[in-house]
């Protein structure tokens, strides 16, 4: 698939990455709708690694820009005045003071930017005009694209915004403001291509100059996760309901109809996880190992059997900041659906089946080595024909030294649990909360198997006891 060979300061199939939604922009009065201060990211970041065991975390920071989410781009260096602590003298300060902190609860800080988008209102928006780094029409004039916040939203044509320098003067400066090269890991959204109509570009062009950039930052030591799978095909004629089809037609040329299989996934080794995997096959899902491309799976039936990374930020936009609120659905994700995930990903993927007459979300089934088997129709686990996980009942190891697991039952389970990985004869019962595990008793392995009460919608972690 035409893939670089390039190490990652991550391996994204191993460890939690999340978004954290922290502001939207009202510009009817100019201020920030905030959500979560970086004071209160602290404090839910502690939750989560109280939640999660300590495993190591990256969160992504939505909105800690300009006034929020969707503003200032593509300029990245303008740090949201209303996130800051009362201490700082500047934002600025306090998003240092966060990435610090942060690390003391096994967690990166990291920032979610654009260099997709561009406003009239960003500075920096002449200068991209003049170079023809805006996207234009059919008469070379920067044409709006889409709607964000009330605004007309334009795109950058990679190429021009290549080679004209611009990109990489705005990303240094993103880096001298924030803690980014530290983190190692950045989140650029909705990298998706955008052909220029005047002065003409291909989508062939724009890929090269795309990896020129994803080339550009990771020689800064910084790895680019991303929001989709991209397999464009010319004049994006693979998306027929996005609104830059109406620029396209300008160019009076075949627009067919492209099926996506047929299209190479173009950044793959230069992106390591996506939050949205669309656009994989079953067999690219198989051939193509999770520690290369990893993320959250968004095709139901594929989501069944391989799971995924946890979108995070919706937890806190559905339940807002208070723990008592978020820690549920928090857990429960976390238990069934992320723990699934890191877990099948420490075997290899061998091969897959469609089971005749299953329902449509749960039609695979998928071998792995060790013996480990994931079928989609009861979302079941089993590692030679031990049963870990059926449904939203689950036991899983969650660490590789298989000394902590994660148990989960959605409706209340007591009995005998299949802990065959253990590498432990007794191990001492805790529930998880965001305020940290609550011992609850101390329970023996016998023959692969531990006896466990879990209320409805309780998640409990299991900690070996050393030498035993």
């Amino acid at each position: 698939m035409g893939t670089v060979d390039r190490k990652w300061n991550y391996d994204y199939s191993k460890i939690l990455w999340m978004k954290m939604y922290l502001a939207d922009p009202d510009f009817s009065v100019m201020r920030s709708k905030v959500y979560v201060t970086f004071e209160q990211a602290l404090g839910i970041i502690k939750q989560v690694d109280a939640i999660t065991q300590g495993v190591p975390k990256i969160v992504y920071l939505v909105g800690w820009q300009g006034l929020g989410h969707d503003d200032c781009y593509p300029e990245m260096d303008v740090v949201n005045e209303a996130l800051k602590r009362e201490e700082d003298a500047t934002a600025r300060d306090s998003l240092w003071w966060l990435f610090r902190e942060a690390k003391k609860y096994n967690t990166v800080v990291s920032f979610h930017v654009n260099v997709s988008d561009a406003y009239t209102a960003t500075p920096c928006f002449p200068e991209l005009a003049a170079a023809n780094a805006v996207v234009n029409d059919i008469n070379g004039r920067p044409t709006p694209i889409e709607v964000f916040n009330g605004r007309d939203g334009y795109k950058t044509s990679y190429k021009q915004f290549w080679e004209s320098g611009i990109f990489k003067r705005l990303f240094d400066r993103f880096c001298e403001v924030t803690p980014v090269r530290e983190a190692g890991t950045v989140h650029i959204d909705n990298f998706c291509i955008a052909e220029n109509l005047n002065p003409r570009t291909t989508v062939e062009e724009q890929d090269a100059a795309r990896n020129a950039m994803l080339d550009y930052v990771a020689s800064l030591g910084i790895d680019v996760t991303s929001e989709y799978t991209y397999r464009e095909a010319p004049l994006r004629n693979e998306s027929p309901t996005h609104p830059i089809r109406r620029l396209y037609k300008q160019a009076g040329e075949d627009m067919t109809e492209v099926d996506w299989r047929t299209v190479p996934i173009r950044t793959l080794g230069r992106i390591p996880a996506t939050w949205w995997t669309s656009c994989v096959s079953m067999d690219e899902c198989i051939s193509v190992p999770p520690s290369l491309y990893a993320g959250h799976l968004n095709e139901r039936a594929q989501m069944n059997v391989f799971y995924g990374t946890m979108h995070g930020e919706d937890i806190w936009r559905d339940h807002g900041n208070a723990p008592e609120n978020w820690g549920p659905a928090f857990i429960k994700e976390f238990c069934t659906y992320h723990a699934p995930y890191v877990y099948l990903n420490r075997y290899e993927r061998l091969r897959w089946e469609e089971e005749a007459g299953a329902p449509e979300d749960g039609r695979y089934t998928v071998f792995f080595s060790g013996g480990v088997v994931s079928r989609g129709r009861d979302r079941s686990i089993s590692k030679n024909g031990v049963v870990l996980k059926r449904e939203n009942d689950v036991i899983l190891p969650l660490t590789e030294d298989n000394m902590t697991f994660v148990a989960y039952s959605e409706n209340g389970r007591s009995g005998l649990w299949n802990v065959p990985d253990a590498a432990f004869t007794a191990g001492e019962v805790f529930e998880i909360t965001p305020e940290g595990n609550r011992f609850i008793c101390t329970k023996t392995v016998t023959d692969g198997k531990m006896e466990l009460e879990l209320a409805a919608g309780q998640g409990v972690a299991v900690r070996g006891l050393i030498g035993k």
